[in-house]
């Protein structure tokens, strides 16, 4: 053979084995630090109910990009496709949370009965396919990547469709991972490969059952069925707004065994899907004190966690980033880390 055909040949196949290459998926969470995710309801600063200027105005609050954004759509809603095209427009992530709740269905309000909650059963039984493939389908005609939180915070005793009100010790994690494998296996068989899925427990708290059969890995539904671990977790001290007391948790005794659980079950990027502190004073910490500790902390030992999503809403506490002045210039110092980025999309920072 002619050194000028080995030449092409050796030049096309580079180029092929080039191709093939670009073909390969990029893993979740392949980027370095941790992006800077956001819930917020607060006064300009909210999304959806603000749009586009929602965002705009919480990066402005922030002195900072964010690239992830998260939305509570429930079961009488549609696909959110306008949400999700303005988050992506902002070059951010959207973060679905789809919540199992019809009209008088609300938190933990429905009776559940010895059945558990007549929407999981509902599920298996077949008779909302309907719903769930039109949301799939429209979720993959939006196209870009959109990360769906199901069923989350079934380890706790006061939603709906956790293990706790769903047969407890009587196969009520069972019945999670069933409803999971159900949904997943629909957006599935309709191809919207485009939807990346979140498993989320809550952290510690006096509200999970303590028993064995609540333990995490009762409700994992394997590797196959999840693409990132959500974590939740808050500080409540010292009281909740019904008057009950709470312990004083740090950072770390938010996140530090929820993460270890959950990184033995397997490889997938992690995610913070929800947390911040309220105001409180204990010696000399506090919510900025708290804040503090806890961007250090996930920077230098949480190397998982490649998502945040603070919870920017005065609700049951005051969980905003500037609940008070000392509060609102910890948050912004933390964000000068260039650890904490943008877009991951776009790599505005």
């Amino acid at each position: 053979m002619k050194k000028s055909n080995l030449l092409i040949s050796f030049t096309a196949a580079v180029l092929m084995l080039a191709g093939c290459k670009k073909q390969v998926a990029v893993p979740e969470g392949d980027w370095q630090g941790c992006v800077v995710g956001v819930f917020t309801a607060d006064s300009t600063a909210t999304f959806p109910g603000n749009g586009e200027e929602g965002i705009l105005e919480f990066e402005k609050l922030i002195g900072h990009k964010v690239g992830s954004v998260l939305i509570y759509p429930t079961w009488e809603d549609k696909f959110p496709a306008k949400e999700c095209e303005i988050i992506a427009k902002c070059g951010a992530i959207p973060h679905i949370t789809w919540e199992i709740f019809w009209p008088g269905q609300t938190y933990n309000t429905a009776p559940t009965g010895p059945e558990g909650y007549i929407a999981m059963n509902e599920v298996l039984e077949g008779k909302h396919d309907a719903y769930i493939i039109q949301f799939a389908r429209d979720a993959k005609a939006f196209g870009g990547k959109v990360m769906v939180r199901f069923l989350h915070e079934f380890n706790g005793n006061w939603y709906l469709w956790g293990g706790l009100k769903n047969g407890a010790e009587n196969g009520g994690p069972q019945k999670v991972v069933a409803v999971w494998k159900y949904v997943v296996d629909k957006f599935r068989e309709v191809g919207a490969d485009n939807v990346k899925w979140v498993w989320c427990p809550h952290g510690p708290s006096p509200d999970l059952s303590p028993e064995s059969w609540n333990n995490i890995r009762n409700y994992w539904p394997g590797s196959d069925y999840v693409d990132w671990f959500g974590l939740d977790a808050y500080n409540w001290y010292p009281k909740d707004p019904w008057g009950g007391d709470r312990p004083y948790d740090s950072f770390e005794s938010c996140f530090r065994a929820l993460y270890d659980s959950c990184a033995v079950l397997g490889p997938q990027p992690m995610m913070i899907a929800e947390f911040a502190s309220g105001e409180f004073t204990l010696d000399s910490l506090n919510k900025a004190t708290w804040i503090k500790e806890a961007f250090a902390q996930m920077k230098t030992d949480y190397p998982r966690i490649k998502i945040f999503t603070w919870f920017h809403i005065n609700k049951e506490l005051d969980w905003r980033v500037n609940s008070s002045p000392e509060a609102y210039t910890a948050f912004l110092d933390a964000m000068k880390d260039p650890y904490y980025i943008g877009s991951p999309l776009t790599g505005k920072k």
